[in-house]
C-alpha cells in the first residue's frame, strides 16, 4: 500500500515539474523615453517645478498676464486683461512618482498659439531644453 502511494506521488511530482513552462532569460523592456511632466524622484519634481516656474516666469516676459498661485495650482486669474496668449492651469507635482498637470485656454478671439504648441512649449521647459514661445516648435526627443 505504501508502495502505491509513493509511486503514485512521485508520479504526480513528476507531472507536476512536467508541465511547468521553461523559463528562459529575462527580455529586456524597451527604453521609452520618460514623459516630461512625470517625475520619479522627489529631486526630479524640485527640479521640474522650477524649470515651471521659469517657463511662467518666460511666459509673462513675452506678453501674458502673470500667473496666481493657490498651493501646487499656478493659473491665469478670471481678472487678468484678455490678451492674445492663452490662459494658464498648471498643476504641479505632489512629489515622488507622479505628474504636472497643463492646460490651456484661449480667452480672446485667437490666439498666438494653441493649447497644444504651448504645451509643447511646456513639456521642452521641462525636458531642460527650452524653445522660444515664438517658434512653437520644440523637440524633446
Amino acid at each position: 500500500m505504501y508502495r502505491t502511494i509513493g509511486l503514485l506521488l512521485a508520479l504526480v511530482l513528476l507531472a507536476g515539474c512536467a508541465a511547468q513552462p521553461q523559463v528562459s532569460e529575462p527580455i529586456a523592456p524597451a527604453i521609452v523615453a520618460s514623459d516630461p511632466q512625470r517625475c520619479d524622484s522627489r529631486a526630479e519634481c524640485t527640479t521640474k517645478v522650477s524649470r515651471t516656474l521659469l517657463f511662467v516666469y518666460d511666459y509673462a516676459a513675452v506678453g501674458a498676464p502673470l500667473v496666481q498661485r493657490d498651493g501646487r495650482l499656478l493659473f491665469t486669474p478670471a481678472d487678468a486683461p484678455v490678451t492674445d496668449w492663452p490662459a494658464l492651469y498648471i498643476r504641479l507635482a505632489e512629489a515622488e512618482h507622479s505628474a504636472f498637470a497643463f492646460n490651456a485656454q484661449c480667452r480672446a478671439q485667437a490666439c498666438r498659439l494653441t493649447a497644444q504648441q504651448l504645451l509643447q512649449i511646456y513639456r521642452s521647459y521641462l525636458a531642460d531644453k527650452p524653445c522660444a514661445f515664438s517658434t512653437a516648435v520644440c523637440r524633446i526627443d
